[in-house]
């Protein structure tokens, strides 16, 4: 488990940002491949014009901006429409490689296009080893983007990347704010549902004191070590027990770590009911076992407080997010 999160950070890779574009997505097979046309490796393909793609064709180098939906059969799995675009440089020559990406060079800003990948064809071109439990053999894949935008330049792309990323925030921010508020509810309700006597800490994580602890006090800077069990609000289960070692209020722990211990002092034991929102937020860490906007308690016992060296740079700790017990 990585207890090193900063919400409001976004991390991005220009050229890795497109991975939903070769991924594997399903759609029943209402589509009519009359209307398609088909590459060189058997995608079905169609591009749709508007009167604003009459610019130049896109070419070798070029990087499309990309909004894009997924769907399994009749259901959306996900997209980016109204979120962060998706930034992919077009390959001189992709090769027979059975995604979207075959088509790149037949698009022109403002271009949308649906991609439509057969299920027995990725299976037997091994591009899937096997069949994942919500797929069957007959399916059908289907990537429907639009071309937002074509950059030619480097320069270009982090200009635009760098304003999205600023509306990308300010949405993310404003969801948070908006999900504080009911989360805050939520635990409120849940809390006295259990008969649990818990105060509000100032960013809204709720701290049950069962000692406070008689040293020295939980403070922003300070060096702490806790014990701590870790488990889902939603049904109590456990998903890590283990100790931890870092500098309070500096983005090495989750907010509500950084909210809700500082009520104790060394020696301290509790209870930590922290909102999604002060958990891992809306995005988290890949092949953690949270869903977004995930509530979670922890049990903590504070075994060490004491000041932190001038200027020690302490880099964030990360915790093996495949533990679970120890």
């Amino acid at each position: 488990m990585n207890l090193n999160y900063n919400k409001n950070k976004i991390q991005m890779k220009r050229n890795n940002y497109l991975l939903p574009l070769i991924a594997i997505l399903v759609i029943g097979s209402s589509c009519n491949n009359l209307d398609y046309k088909k590459t060189k490796s058997g995608l079905l393909y169609k591009i749709i014009h508007t009167p604003e793609s009459k610019t130049s064709p896109v070419v070798a180098g070029n990087v499309l901006k990309l909004f894009y939906n997924q769907k399994l059969n009749d259901s959306l799995l996900q997209g980016n429409y109204g979120k962060m675009p998706s930034y992919v440089t077009v390959e001189a020559n992709p090769g027979n490689v059975y995604n979207p990406s075959e088509i790149f060079t037949k698009l022109h800003k403002g271009d949308s296009a649906i991609s439509v990948l057969l299920v027995d064809s990725l299976l037997r071109k091994g591009l899937m080893p096997q069949l994942p439990p919500f797929m069957k053999k007959g399916d059908r894949v289907i990537i429907s983007f639009k071309v937002a935008d074509v950059f030619t330049s480097d320069s270009l792309v982090k200009i635009d990347t760098d304003k999205e990323m600023a509306i990308e925030m300010d949405r993310q921010q404003k969801q948070n704010e908006i999900e504080k508020i009911k989360e805050d509810k939520e635990m409120q309700d849940w809390l006295a549902k259990k008969g649990i006597s818990a105060q509000r800490a100032p960013k809204g994580t709720f701290v049950h004191i069962q000692e406070a602890g008689t040293g020295m006090a939980v403070d922003s800077g300070k060096t702490v070590t806790i014990k701590y069990t870790g488990k889902k609000l939603a049904d109590e289960q456990v998903f890590q027990s283990n100790s931890y070692t870092f500098v309070v209020g500096v983005g090495q722990a989750i907010g509500g770590w950084d909210d809700g211990l500082k009520f104790f002092k060394k020696g301290g034991k509790g209870t930590l009911y922290v909102p999604g929102v002060l958990a891992y937020g809306a995005n988290p860490p890949q092949g953690s076992p949270f869903k977004p906007y995930e509530a979670l308690i922890f049990d903590v016992e504070v075994t060490d407080v004491k000041d932190t060296p001038a200027q020690q740079t302490a880099p964030p700790v990360k915790l093996d997010t495949t533990q679970r017990k120890k």
